[in-house]
């Protein structure tokens, strides 16, 4: 598989594409960890209130149990502490929920952040790089199987715009078919441009 091009200027253009491409990908990984940790940021409040709920909780369970312990107090003295501590658990599960909502919020805002850029420039940079390597790989193929000059000609004159092969010929197809070297060698050397080859794989 050939990834890049002979000619240099052309090569130059494609690393520094693929090296763009990368840099791309990476910087909207890192805005979007960046818009992770800012959304999470709003799930401070909810942990304090699971924290505060939980403590308080705690805290009314215990004088609860203590209460009940004590000799001269009837067991219902007990029960506001326990109801106390039940909404002090609401408060601890409203704040839980929070922090989920909130995390659930900043990951899809993070993906979106990220994906959706990445994603468009790859649907259009993807096709492009992958019909180069084909185009390139095959025609290399094609030369390294001892065709030579006249298959990749013959390709020319099935691929290349007709301005192009009207700049080298007139009637590009009778000079092939009457084997006119030059001809051949300009039509082959057209499409070994277009594929981004060096003419210096037609002598092997």
């Amino acid at each position: 598989m050939l990834l890049y091009a002979d000619i240099p200027s052309r090569r130059i253009a494609q690393v520094l594409a693929d090296v763009l491409t990368l840099a791309w990908i990476v910087g909207w990984i890192v805005v979007g960890r960046l818009v992770h940790e800012l959304i999470s940021a709003l799930a401070v409040p909810g942990e304090k209130m699971d924290e505060a709920g939980r403590s308080l909780s705690e805290r009314l369970l215990e004088a609860a149990g203590r209460v009940d312990d004590l000799p001269l107090v009837s067991d219902g003295f007990s029960t506001p502490f326990e109801g106390a501590a039940r909404a002090a658990d609401r408060l601890s599960a409203a704040g839980e929920s929070q922090v989920e909502a909130v995390g659930t919020i900043a990951l899809g805002f993070a993906v979106a952040v990220v994906v959706v850029p990445v994603v468009m420039w790859l649907l259009v940079y993807v096709p492009l790089r992958w019909r180069f390597i084909r185009t390139a790989t095959s025609t290399r193929r094609f030369l390294e199987a001892g065709t030579g000059a006249d298959l990749v000609a013959l390709r020319a004159m099935s691929t290349r715009p007709l301005h192009e092969l009207a700049k080298i010929s007139n009637d590009p197809v009778r000079a092939w078919r009457d084997g006119d070297a030059a001809v051949v060698a300009e039509l082959a050397a057209l499409e070994l441009n277009a594929a981004g080859l060096s003419t210096k794989r037609l002598r092997g």
